[in-house]
């Protein structure tokens, strides 16, 4: 939670001067899903070379996606 409340990355642009397709992909599908959710609040939790780890707030807790994982917190 409290990297989510840190964070002031709120798209890819944010924290990568350049990205490939593939994460542009997962950033939109994640959108999606936090729309799907009734969510709000996206944003970029982490970012490497290689990865990205987002969060957003839902009716339920705070949603956070992996490159591997889906976590609700409550």
């Amino acid at each position: 939670m409290d990297g989510y409340e840190r964070s002031n990355m709120y798209n890819l642009y944010d924290c990568y001067g350049r990205f490939s397709c593939e994460k542009a992909r997962a950033e939109r599908e994640c959108k999606q899903k936090m729309y799907n959710e009734g969510g709000r609040g996206f944003k970029i939790i982490s970012a490497n070379t290689f990865q990205f780890t987002c969060g957003w707030m839902t009716p339920e807790g705070l949603r956070v996606e992996t490159a591997c994982w889906s976590y609700l917190v409550k």
